[in-house]
Order: structure tokens, then sequence, then C-alpha cells
């Protein structure tokens, strides 16, 4: 057993060494940039049934190739879209591999606009300029420069203080914005009676932001009612910019009360 693996270790050493090695491509256009789908590379090869292909950082492609004698010509053309960036173009011939670097670069194209905005969502308590950075990709996703040298180009956008959501403008790079109610200037409380229920409606509000904004729906309330010496909070939330609650008459008489929103009190209420 151990002879005839002997022997065939000689046949293969023999077999390889009998193949010559293939000489190292020499490429004829060894320009800077390569334009994918228009340029093509042109190597001085020795002998046939080269094969090619081009590797970028994240993907693989085969192009197509030509030869006529001792001139093989890799065309850059994919059907497919490429990345552009530092990239390889590999010739192999039998067993032996040939690396070639080379920047790719796709053809201009018209593309659009993308807005990046930070933050998409304002209220109307901070400040009511955006910043929005512009910025664009091209049909393979390649980030394009704007200007030359530039990849993104920063605006700061002032909006107006109404709430509200606000649709992008089709045709132009500006998005979707949205701008939320701040917190309640003042809080307004007023009562009426029921004399038939022998009821007492406490109401807040209107409740309105400083730009006369009305508080989201679904605001807390907390609602304080005193009454001798003893204090009982009841929660409430806003509602179309006011929020309510109803007691006994009994429970309301000769009492305080006031409403709190956050850091912000009513007056105080004295029902009789």
């Amino acid at each position: 057993m151990k002879r005839t693996s002997y022997i065939l270790f000689l046949v293969l050493v023999l077999f390889a060494c009998q193949q010559e090695p293939v000489s190292q491509p020499i490429v004829l256009n060894s320009q800077a940039i390569y334009v994918v789908n228009q340029d093509s590379l042109t190597f001085e090869v020795k002998g046939e049934n080269w094969t090619a292909w081009v590797q970028t950082p994240v993907q693989v492609f085969y192009p197509a190739l030509t030869q006529q004698n001792s001139q093989l010509t890799v065309h850059l053309t994919s059907k497919e879209g490429v990345i552009e960036g530092p990239a390889f173009v590999t010739l192999q011939a039998a067993a032996q591999q040939f690396n070639f670097p080379i920047y790719l670069k796709n053809p201009a194209s018209k593309i659009q606009l993308e807005d990046l905005r930070s933050p998409k969502t304002v209220n109307t308590d901070s400040s009511m300029i955006q910043q929005q950075i512009l910025y664009a990709f091209d049909g393979s996703g390649n980030l394009t420069e704007l200007e030359e040298g530039k990849y993104f180009q920063e605006n700061y956008l002032e909006l107006a203080p109404k709430t509200g959501t606000f649709k992008g403008i089709t045709s132009t790079a500006v998005s979707s914005f949205y701008v939320d109610p701040g917190t309640v200037k003042t809080i307004p409380l007023t009562y009426f009676s029921d004399p038939i229920n022998q009821t007492v409606t406490i109401k807040a509000g209107p409740l309105l932001d400083q730009f006369e904004n009305t508080v989201s729906n679904g605001t807390l309330v907390i609602f304080s009612l005193e009454k001798a010496g003893e204090k009982k909070l009841i929660e409430g939330v806003v509602q179309d910019a006011y929020s309510q609650f109803t007691l006994p008459v009994s429970e309301t008489r000769n009492s305080s009360i006031t409403a709190r929103i956050a850091h912000i009190t009513s007056q105080t209420l004295t029902l009789d």
C-alpha cells in the first residue's frame, strides 16, 4: 500500500513539472478610472482559454471576453448594478490567477435628491429649526457627488409653529415632517352645576400651547380637590382641548380645586 501511494505521488509530481507556467498578462491600457458599460481593459497574454471576473467590495460579476491573437479584451459590462470604487480584475488560465487593481465608476445618471431630517417630529416647546441633509444615490446604490468633492448638502429649515402633518412636496427633496403641540400655557378652570342631578362638573380648558395650538389629546391632567384639610387627586385626560370630571354637590361644597399639567398649575377654584 505504501509503495502504491509513493508511485502515485511521483506520477503527480512528474505531471506538475511537465505543465508550463502561465506568463503574467500585461495591461495595455492602464488608466486610473474605468466606467462600467463603457470602458474595457486590454491585456497582452499568451495562450487561450482565459476566464475573468471582477470583484467589487460587495459583489462579483463576470464580464464578456474577446481575444484576438495575443490581445485579450475584458469588457466591463454588467446587466446588474455595479458598486463603484476599488475593485480587482482577476484573469485565470489553467490553475493560475492574476489580479489587477482598478477603480470602477458608473456612468452619470439623473437622480433625485433624498431628504434626511433630524428630527422629523418637533413640538412647539423646542426649536422650530430642522437640520436637513440632502444626498443622492444612483440606481446601483452608489452615493453620488452633489458638487465636486461633496456628497452631502446641509440646510436649516425654519418651521412655522402650527401643528399638523406636513407632506413632502412632489418633485422636491423635502420629505414629510410633523409639528406637535407643546406644553399648555395656562389652565383655565370653570364649573357648572346641575340642580336636577345635584352634581357639579369641573372643566379645564381650553388647553392651548403658547402658539394657540390645542394640547394633544390624551395629555394627563391631575385635578386636586381639597376639603376640610383632606386632599383628593383625580386624573383626567385632554380631549378636544378640554378635560373635566363630575362629582356630587356634597363632595364639592366648601372645597378648593386646582388642575396641573406637567409643571403648569391653574389658579385655585373655590366652591361654596
